[in-house]
């Protein structure tokens, strides 16, 4: 497993997250320079790193890591090619060689040569939807039930998250052009030192009862960009875990983990998987 002993990002330290002593999803996206475009690192490569897991993820849950619409060859090809392009010419040392597997799918065989899972949506009839991805770490939630969906549909089981974001986020997409990307950051706590945490099941077998101590911070940035012939959106989701105990060396970090913990309302905690267990939890992070 990629642990890192310090995340590159403290998302819960941004303005904006607890308004008025409640917690609040924040849009939070930021102009994106396309050479930043995909992170690579020391935990991308090597026997452990998330390379090396999605092909094991692949080999052993292709069905549950990887789904895409028939109908979305075209787009996919785009996305490979420009997943390609940026790698040879953003790390021309490092990724010369590289090459896509021409007897993947394009968007799997993108996905394969990058720590970041791979979300795509596309228009169709008007409406942009769910086209497929390739995502070997996700956070809780089913790939396949997101297909042929539109993103407030995706983000239905997300609690408060509609209520609170849809016509920003609406907004957002319909203005997103291929001459400007963004990123954003996203966080939570989890209780197993795997990316592979899917809602089917199939994940790693939780702890019953862990402790605060035993816990984890994960961290995911994601750029959306559009692109400029097939007119997609793509989503990338790169991820970074750590012990919860490297947050404590950050004492301002952990303030605003405890304080963001406390604020959220209990539909959001029982999302975020937090109800049984963020009182410890913010003990933890409070404690001198």
């Amino acid at each position: 497993m990629s642990l890192v002993d310090e995340l590159p990002y403290t998302p819960w330290r941004e303005r904006g997250s607890v308004v008025d002593g409640e917690f609040r999803w924040r849009l939070g996206v930021r102009p994106l320079d396309l050479d930043d475009w995909i992170e690579l690192g020391p935990d991308a490569d090597g026997p452990g790193g998330w390379i090396a897991q999605k092909e094991r993820v692949l080999a052993d849950h292709h069905r549950t890591a990887f789904v895409v619409r028939d109908d979305v060859e075209y787009e996919s090809r785009e996305i490979a090619e420009a997943v390609l392009h940026h790698l040879r010419h953003r790390w021309p040392a490092r990724c010369a060689d590289v090459c896509l597997d021409d007897v993947l799918h394009p968007l799997e065989a993108a996905s394969r040569l990058v720590p970041e899972d791979l979300v795509m949506m596309v228009e169709r009839e008007g409406r942009l939807i769910f086209g497929g991805g390739s995502v070997c770490f996700p956070n809780r939630w089913d790939l396949r039930s997101k297909l042929g969906r539109t993103m407030a549909e995706v983000h239905a089981p997300v609690a408060g998250l509609n209520d609170q974001l849809e016509p920003a986020v609406d907004r957002f997409l319909e203005r997103l052009t291929p001459d400007r990307s963004f990123w954003r950051l996203g966080w939570g706590i989890i209780d197993v030192a795997d990316g592979f945490t899917p809602g089917d099941g199939t994940g790693a077998p939780r702890p019953v009862e862990p402790a605060a101590a035993d816990l984890f911070v994960r961290v995911e940035r994601e750029t959306l960009r559009r692109f400029p012939t097939t007119g997609c959106v793509l989503f990338t989701i790169r991820t970074y875990i750590a012990p919860i105990a490297s947050v404590l060396r950050d004492g301002e970090s952990a303030a605003a983990i405890a304080g963001a913990v406390a604020a959220m309302p209990s539909g959001i905690a029982r999302y975020k998987d937090l109800v049984d267990r963020r009182d410890s939890i913010a003990e933890l992070l409070t404690r001198p």
